[in-house]
Order: C-alpha cells, then sequence, then structure tokens
C-alpha cells in the first residue's frame, strides 16, 4: 500500500502524518508535513536508508513522535521492525507476531488445529508438477507467486527475479477455484471485529500471473457467508495476539471457503473503507495503544472500488499533466515510469461493489488511452 492512503487516514484522524516510502508521490507530499523518497525499490526496505529517514522525519515533527505505523514491505524482513521498536513506539503488530503469522510451518498447522479450511501447504517442493503455486514467505501485492513447477524446473531464474526476490523463503501451495475475497478487521488483544468484505482481482502480466489490481466493496456475500467468514477471523486473530488494522484473505467457491493468509497490518483496500466520518487509522490507534475496539456500528463509506494503473509502456509524466479527482498517488512531474511500474490510483463510488468495480475500470481505460504512445505523458480536464 501506499503511505499517501497512511497519510490521508492520520489527517482525518486529526494526526499529522510523516511519510517514508519509495514513491513520495505529488499528493502525499501535499498531505504530509514531510515526505522522504526511499531509494531501491527493487530490494524493498533496508536499515541503512530507513533509519537516517526515520530520525530525519522525527526531527521535523512539531512534537515528539507518536510512533510508526507500517504498511506492506516488512513482512518478509521483520527484523526491521524489531529494529524500528528499539527506537520509537511500533504502532502495530511486533515482529514476532508477524513471524509466526507469515512463518507456513507456523500459521498453516495453527489453522488446522482450529479446523479451520485452508489450502494444502507444504514447506518444500512438492512431486506433482502441476497444481501448486510457489509463494515468498511475506510477499505482498502477488507478484511474488508463480507456479510451482516454473520455480522447480527454473529454480535459478526464480532465485535471480521474476518477483521471487527478497528475504522470505518460497513455500507451495495447493492451486484452487474461487472468488479472492478479503476481510478487513480490526484486533486488539483477544479479541477481534470485522469492518467489512471486498472482493479483488488481479492485473497480471506473462511473469506476474496474480499481480494485485484492485478491490471493491462490499463484496458479494450472503449473510451467512459473512458469518463464517467472520467467524473465522474472530478466531484466528486472537490466537496470534494480533493487534491493529488487518486483513484475511479468502478463496470463496460457493458455500466453500478457504483462508489463504493474514496481512497482519493496513492494506490496500484502506481506501476504499477510509472515510471522514470513520478514520480507519483512529480505530488502529485505539487498537494498538489502548486495547480498545470500537463498540457503536461503524458508517462505511459508499460501495467503492480502487485500482493501480500500471504502465504499458515506459512513459515520462508530463509537466501539464492534470490529473483528475478520481486519481490518487499521483507521479511527480517528469517522473520516469517504466513498464509494469504503477502510474497511479483511479477511485471510484457508486451503487453497488459491482458498479464501482466497472467504474473503476473505464478510468484505468482513460488513463492508459491517454498515456498510449505518448512519451512525454498526456492531459485531462
Amino acid at each position: 500500500m501506499s503511505g499517501r492512503a497512511l497519510a490521508t487516514s492520520a489527517t482525518r484522524a486529526g494526526l499529522t502524518p510523516l511519510v517514508a516510502d519509495f514513491f513520495a508521490d505529488a499528493d502525499t507530499r501535499r498531505i504530509a508535513l514531510a515526505c522522504h523518497k526511499l531509494e531501491d525499490l527493487k530490494r524493498g526496505f533496508l536499515w541503512k536508508a530507513l533509519a537516517p529517514a526515520l530520525d530525519t522525519l522525527a526531527a521535523t515533527a512539531p512534537s515528539p513522535p507518536l510512533g510508526v505505523v507500517y504498511g506492506a514491505g516488512f513482512e518478509d524482513r521483520t527484523g526491521l521492525l524489531a529494529k524500528i521498536a528499539e527506537r520509537w513506539p511500533l504502532l502495530g503488530n511486533g515482529a514476532s507476531v508477524v513471524e509466526r503469522v507469515k512463518a507456513p510451518e507456523m500459521f498453516f498447522p495453527e489453522l488446522a488445529r482450529l479446523g479451520i479450511p485452508h489450502p494444502r501447504t507444504v514447506t518444500e517442493p512438492p512431486a506433482e508438477k502441476g497444481g501448486w503455486l510457489a509463494k515468498r514467505q511475506g510477499g505482498a501485492g502477488g507478484s511474488h507467486v508463480v507456479t510451482s513447477h516454473v520455480v522447480i524446473s527454473h529454480a535459478a531464474a526464480a532465485n535471480a527475479g521474476g518477483g521471487m526476490t527478497g528475504g522470505g523463503r518460497l513455500y507451495f501451495q495447493e492451486k484452487v477455484e474461487g472468488r479472492p475475497v478479503s476481510a478487513l478487521f480490526v484486533s486488539a488483544g483477544n479479541r477481534g471485529r470485522v469492518l467489512g468484505f471486498s472482493e479483488q482481482w488481479a492485473t497480471p502480466t506473462r511473469r506476474a500471473r496474480w499481480r494485485y489490481g484492485g478491490a471493491a466493496q462490499p463484496a458479494e456475500l450472503y449473510e451467512g457467508l459473512e458469518a463464517r467468514l467472520t467467524e473465522i477471523v474472530e478466531r484466528v486473530a486472537p490466537r496470534f495476539e494480533l493487534s491493529g488494522l488487518g486483513s484475511a484473505d479468502f478463496l470463496v467457491n460457493g458455500d466453500e471457503v478457504r483462508l489463504l493468509e493474514i496481512n497482519p497490518r493496513p492494506g490496500a483496500t484502506l481506501d476504499i473503507f477510509d472515510s471522514e466520518a470513520q478514520p480507519l487509522l483512529r480505530l488502529h490507534l485505539e487498537a494498538v495503544v489502548e486495547n480498545r475496539l470500537p463498540t457503536a456500528p461503524l458508517t462505511l463509506p459508499a460501495a467503492s472500488s480502487a485500482a493501480v494503473v500500471y504502465a504499458m509502456e515506459p512513459i515520462t509524466v508530463s509537466k501539464t499533466m492534470v490529473w483528475p479527482d478520481w486519481t490518487a498517488d499521483r507521479p511527480n512531474c517528469g517522473e520516469r515510469i517504466d513498464k509494469h511500474r504503477p502510474i497511479c490510483t483511479v477511485l471510484a463510488r457508486a451503487a453497488t461493489g459491482a458498479e464501482a468495480k466497472r467504474l473503476v475500470m473505464e478510468r484505468i481505460s482513460t488513463i492508459l488511452a491517454a498515456c498510449a504512445g505518448q512519451e512525454g505523458g498526456a492531459q485531462w480536464t
């Protein structure tokens, strides 16, 4: 997820955000009091770059910082979370909790003990050539997922790139059919509360078939199925002592549900659930700092959707670019965006989740059509 989404929710909650991320987009710079751009996105977060960035941000704060809230990019390098916690309050799950949730040899046996359905998952390459996926422990965004026979047959290439780089080890999960449904929840101590459900989709490339595309809420689920998914989250969250915002990713196929993973931090659906009336970061901090969950019914925004626009070809953002109000994570003027890299995020609201998804897909097409063949970028009005 982007630092911009966290900064937006923090501002709505009456806080002053200070952001360090790999993009430092134009709107992030506008929202945050200070924004530090980290380099080397391909290698991910590294302490030698992150520590001075956090020190610099803390020095610009008008008062002592409340602490550090983190998004994606730390699940495969929990040592960084431990280092952060040595210097600032860590406003989220600690390193040991994240390790338990993201270690397949710990997480999935615990699901089995709880009787929670999940795909068969192993840590050694399966004998069968088909029907399995290889995933990187702690990976995010879907680009790290490949079919297992590709990894087995081309292990050197997989380790060298193609979305399989990073600190995490590979594990293997049986490929099952179903709709990707995610439950957004907030947890405090031995309790968890589901806030809403969204349906997600991929924007595939030849080398990244499960690359994250977008999400829409509410997901189309009948009442009994919502109750089953809620019951699963409410059992898993306290077992792993989760704290704050998180999400549980499921595959739903008719009456069958399987839990794929838990993301133990604010995630990509923040944009479609956050609102002025109920800033999610406020709920996150109440859970983490005060061990308190919301008691009153939540006021969720209207059906909404958010999706990433990926560059089809390399582009350079024009100085004359005018971004529509329904865009976010807007790149800076003159910025070069490589093929398959994110250009921006597009947002939409409608009467239903399905209509919001349809509208956001139209807006993706609008952005891409304007960018097609235009090295200097495009202008919207």
